[in-house]
């Protein structure tokens, strides 16, 4: 009797460690699985990157009549220095308020007569010109604060980082331009 306990004891181990096995391949099987999934999911992560450098550097190559690019522009982002980067930056600023001030004039009333004149009376063009002009101002005081920074102002850093910051949001409207960077994004 105390050998068929026994024996009933050793089959219920048997069964036991037969059941950790199979448990434990099919846990390696899924690891392995799992590790196929994620080397597939970065190279396709990989791939997408590329291919969306090589989309963006196809458009800053496309030339479209009458636009204008800046020289640094084709210079890779890596080889850019900080200063260049602020520097495109603002002219970028700059270069879309110019445009926008140009284009004022096609916002007069219908019966206006004295399109492009100085006695023109229409509100739009001469609001969107105001409105150009405080950016224009806004974006020289952030160029000022970061290309002469008060170091002796009890809040140096976070009046640098603020002018870059207004900087960026003053850029921010023109995100759609063929010459906007993401590193430019606030």
């Amino acid at each position: 009797m105390h050998q068929s306990t026994d024996l009933h004891h050793t089959a219920d181990t048997f069964d036991t460690c037969a059941q950790l096995c199979r448990s434990a391949r099919e846990a390696a099987d899924r690891a392995l699985r799992m590790r196929a999934e994620a080397t597939e999911a970065r190279l396709r992560a990989v791939r997408m990157r590329r291919t969306m450098e090589r989309t963006k550097a196809r458009l800053r190559s496309d030339d479209a009549p009458g636009f204008l690019r800046f020289p640094a522009t084709e210079t890779r982002r890596a080889a850019v220095s900080r200063t260049a980067q602020l520097a495109l930056l603002t002219a970028f600023v700059h270069a879309r308020l110019d445009e926008e001030n140009s284009t004022a004039d096609l916002f007069h009333e219908t019966g206006c007569r004295e399109t492009g004149a100085s006695g023109c009376r229409c509100p739009v063009p001469e609001r969107v010109r105001h409105d150009v002009t405080v950016r224009h101002g806004l974006a020289r005081d952030c160029e000022e604060a970061l290309h002469d920074p008060d170091h002796d102002a009890c809040d140096w850093p976070h009046s640098e980082l603020a002018a870059l910051l207004r900087l960026k949001v003053l850029a921010l409207p023109y995100e759609l331009h063929r010459q906007w960077r993401e590193e430019w994004r606030p």
